[in-house]
């Protein structure tokens, strides 16, 4: 069979550019043809089989490769192609799902389509299954012919494309439609070249920002009267609980607990509890365990008021972001908590302190909460919206309310601010360079690295003792573990207003 010839779904061959069962007819370009004809995949019983044999090469290579003979920079390349091939994989399902939906096969057999693709792919999720959905309709349109060309290419990921089809359907009836299809074009543009974490932090600040004023004001007083907290029951010795909140309360409580919630290696670990199984010298601290209460309350208790501040966000920082440090000697000066623990034990502190406090007495400074804005919002000449430090948008409205109540650190796009460069008067960096450094580099800096700002340290790129000023231009965060390895290797940066782009020690850098 060659490539202009397509084998349709009852038998017998058609040539290409023949009306399809279901919609008119749509030639196959010159190009599209050289490459079924290359792959194989002209006749369509015959792509289920070749998907299935690529499936079992996947299974034999997994199962039989000498993994333990590849190279350190060959396991890196092969997990990099693997997540390639496992995107492609997801967005050719896309693909299949345009189909299906285009010839209407739910609707024939009674069923939605998420239900007729969840049929027919049991093993995915419900949220992965309305996205590969949503797409897949979407690209039959043709207001969409873009991100259609995206997904096919693989430029553009299901995940990704998702987030914009969803944007688009969210405030299509209540904005303009010419500026939602401006910012949504720009956005499919920009998404191959976006992190997902990215281009989701992007649609809801758009999401935000499109929406006209009463229906913000709505919103807000919808989702604040929505709150709740729920005592679930017990499990295994734990109660649980359900708590929802809306972007200012849940901006409100990351803020308060990510300070207390960071790791403590300076304190005494070494009666934290081994977990059954997990062998005498170490093992992997499961989350949930109990806690030691003495050396929780020491580890959140000290660290009472440090919100170092930051924006959170490039690469999916905040206070849900491990710290890496999993396996755990006894008596080692790791802390051992998860960072679910670590959480836990801050929340429990926070109450502790309130309760135990003199009626209308505080004991610790206000939550400090960073709010990045644009100077137009803040003065209220556009609608638009702030962006909290845990990614949370709160509209403009809100933030100037949660000021009387939180000390609302604005982090001013467009505006004046405070001088941000003290060259050789100080060595350390000011509260307010700290926070310039995270909103500028949203964490660690140090490539691959996702410690949120708020646990990261103040570096001189050109140490201070050899002459380097204590400006933003030689300042970069770190968190303590690349702090450290940054100075034992005596690793340099190239600092831009935007980026800090680490060079590689000279040693490990590639020919």
């Amino acid at each position: 069979m060659t490539a202009s010839t397509m084998e349709r779904p009852g038998g017998g061959a058609s040539p290409a550019g023949v009306a399809h069962p279901e919609r008119p007819a749509r030639p196959v370009g010159e190009r599209e043809a050289a490459v079924a004809e290359v792959i194989g995949l002209t006749d369509l019983p015959g792509l289920a089989a070749r998907l299935a044999a690529m499936a079992a090469e996947l299974r034999l290579v997994a199962r039989s490769t000498p993994l333990w003979a590849m190279a350190e920079r060959g396991l890196g390349d092969a997990i990099e192609q693997a997540q390639a091939v496992r995107e492609m994989a997801h967005n050719l399902s896309a693909v299949l799902a345009a189909e299906v939906s285009a010839r209407g096969l739910p609707d024939r057999s009674g069923l939605s389509r998420n239900d007729w693709v969840a049929g027919h792919a049991p093993g995915l999720a419900a949220g992965a299954s309305a996205a590969l959905t949503a797409v897949g309709a979407a690209m039959n349109e043709p207001r969409w012919a873009a991100l259609s060309g995206g997904v096919r290419d693989g430029s553009i990921s299901v995940d990704k494309a998702a987030v914009i089809v969803r944007l688009r359907d969210d405030v299509i009836r209540c904005a303009d439609v010419a500026q939602v299809d401006s910012v949504v074009d720009a956005m499919v543009e920009g998404a191959s070249a976006l992190g997902i974490k990215d281009l989701r932090r992007l649609a809801s600040h758009a999401r935000a920002g499109l929406r006209p004023p009463a229906v913000v004001e709505d919103d807000d007083q919808r989702l604040r009267a929505a709150r709740s907290l729920t005592k679930i029951g017990r499990c295994a010795g734990m109660t649980e609980y359900l708590w929802r909140l809306d972007p200012e309360g849940s901006a409100i409580v990351d803020a308060a607990i990510d300070a207390l919630a960071r790791p403590r290696p300076d304190l005494d670990w070494s009666r934290w509890p081994t977990l059954p199984g997990s062998g005498e010298s170490s093992g992997r601290i499961g989350r949930g365990s109990a806690a030691a209460r003495g050396a929780a309350g020491e580890a959140a208790g000290g660290a009472a008021g440090e919100a170092a501040g930051g924006a959170a966000g490039r690469r999916g920082r905040g206070i849900d972001a491990e710290d890496g440090g999993a396996r755990v000697q006894r008596g080692s000066s790791v802390d051992p908590r998860s960072a679910a623990t670590r959480r836990a034990d801050a929340l429990l502190e926070l109450i502790g302190r309130a309760v135990a406090a003199p009626q209308g007495v505080t004991r610790t400074p206000r939550t400090k909460l960073v709010v990045t804005m644009s100077l137009e919002a803040l003065l209220d000449r556009l609608r638009g919206a702030g962006l909290a430090d845990n990614d949370e948008v709160l509209s403009a409205a809100t933030v100037r309310r949660v000021a009387c109540e939180a000390e609302v650190i604005p982090m001013v796009l467009g505006g004046p601010s405070q001088s941000l460069d003290i060259g050789r008067e100080d060595r350390y960096f000011t509260p307010a360079q700290r926070l310039a450094l995270a909103q500028r580099d949203r964490g660690c800096s140090y490539p691959g690295c996702s410690v949120p700002p708020q646990w990261c340290e103040a570096h001189h790129v050109v140490h201070w003792l050899h002459g380097g000023t204590t400006d933003l231009s030689n300042g970069a965060l770190l968190c303590g573990r690349h702090h450290t390895i940054v100075h034992q290797l005596g690793v340099t940066a190239i600092v831009t207003p935007s980026d800090v782009i680490w060079q590689p020690p000279r040693e490990h850098r590639r020919p």
